[in-house]
């Protein structure tokens, strides 16, 4: 079932035909490919679940495995579809085939052209190479494409908060079951049962659930480990339809009340997070809403006497990063890594840690904003990290720190010419 309408389909293909030509000879040709299942090892004619490439997803509504869509100059988009077969229907029931020229027709219908510069996006086949003389050449057209697909439509803003919805029934429940002696995969279990049940069809992620001081782990797999009294419990996790999803992070007090050490470093992340989504807004670079929250940290550990020195010199030197190792946040909706920034050899770093989007904010973007603080042992005792900020650190303080664990906060913000609209507000914190 599409769960797009044909208009806003159709407005895709408009839009994305609008980018693209301006980039384009009158001879080259695009195309856009679904991919096809992939058998699982040994598994004779079983097949992963299949997942269309989500720029042919994005760009046609239609999740069946194979259909490629072809722009030129001349003649605009035009869909080659798979139709069912008889095997289909027998196994599978059939689906929705959307409208288009059966796929058969492709290979004929590109001999008959004179095509110049061949350029294939999404999951391309082994049968099809693209032909542009270059790797830049490609990506100044898969940059076209992805220009226009970062700003999301009504229809995704729209899906993402009902999706939000259906991740708060998920918070709501874990935040009522989670107590000392529960393990973490039982919390998984809670918070994926309550998701499901309200609609979601899937977890976008690995649900992440880590306790004490697997909360410092940055995507902890949910084990058998027991809750303790005065642990933290860090939950990242969300809801997917179709592969467009939330990402959102909540922490809980395993007895309810966060203890002195504990509400300062959660104040810190909140506080955080709130100064770097006020700067979610158009034209604002988002390396700056990553140094917001490393300022806030720097300056936080500062006074707890953790970060020493001029604190400026502590982020430029990257000191922060031992605490903080992690960008703040990235493009989601369409899978939970989106689009994402533009393609380069040589990231740029801010205050020593390589942010994933490297981009000025636009209206439409759909963001995370998840800061976090973490106290992580593979960081803290490694004896090099230890030596380079040895200016910066007060490693005698960090030992009182060492079995806290980790705090992160995550909300998904849609940048509006207004300011920032967080979908996922509706969980709370």
């Amino acid at each position: 079932m599409n769960i797009f309408t044909q208009d806003t389909i159709n407005s895709r293909k408009h839009r994305t035909a609008a980018g693209l030509t301006p980039l384009l000879k009158n001879d080259d040709l695009v195309m856009v490919f679904a991919g096809e299942p992939i058998q699982k090892p040994g598994g004779h004619d079983q097949t992963y679940n299949f997942l269309p490439h989500p720029d042919y997803f994005w760009l046609t509504g239609s999740r069946r495995p194979q259909g490629v869509s072809v722009f030129t100059k001349a003649d605009g988009w035009i869909d080659f579809v798979n139709p069912i077969s008889r095997d289909e229907l027998v196994w599978e029931g059939g689906g929705t085939v959307i409208p288009g020229r059966p796929l058969s027709d492709l290979d004929g219908w590109i001999a008959q052209q004179s095509f110049g510069r061949i350029f294939c996006l999404g999951q391309v086949g082994a049968a099809h190479r693209q032909t542009p003389a270059n790797e830049d050449e490609f990506q100044h057209i898969q940059e076209g494409f992805n220009q226009v697909r970062r700003i999301k439509d009504a229809a995704e803003v729209k899906l993402i908060r009902d999706l939000a919805g259906m991740a708060n029934h998920g918070y709501e429940r874990v935040k009522k079951f989670i107590r000392p002696g529960v393990t973490e995969r039982q919390i998984q279990l809670e918070y994926e049962m309550a998701v499901l049940s309200a609609g979601s069809e899937k977890m976008p992620y690995d649900s992440i659930v880590g306790t004490g001081t697997n909360s410092a782990i940055l995507h902890a797999i949910p084990t058998a480990r027991v809750v303790k009294d005065g642990d933290l419990v860090l939950i990242d996790a969300g809801a997917d339809v179709q592969d467009y999803c939330v990402d959102i992070t909540r922490v809980f007090a395993a007895n309810g009340t966060m203890n002195t050490q504990q509400k300062t470093i959660y104040d810190l992340v909140l506080k955080a997070q709130q100064e770097s989504i006020a700067l979610c807004r158009p034209g604002v670079e988002w390396h700056d809403v990553h140094k917001a929250s490393a300022r806030v940290f720097a300056e936080g550990l500062k006074g707890l006497n953790i970060i020493k020195g001029d604190t400026q010199a502590a982020l430029d030197a990257g000191a922060v990063s031992v605490f903080f190792p992690h960008g703040v946040g990235h493009m989601v909706g369409l899978r939970v890594r989106d689009v994402g920034g533009k393609f380069t050899k040589d990231p740029r770093k801010a205050f020593g840690v390589r942010v994933r989007v490297d981009l000025p904010m636009q209206p439409g973007f759909l963001m995370t904003v998840e800061p976090g603080l973490y106290f992580i042992k593979a960081m803290i005792e490694d004896t090099d990290t230890r030596t380079k900020f040895a200016d910066f650190i007060n490693w005698s303080e960090v030992e009182k720190w060492r079995e806290f664990g980790g705090i992160r906060l995550e909300d998904d913000i849609h940048i509006t010419p207004q300011g920032p609209e967080n979908l996922t507000s509706v969980v709370s914190k």
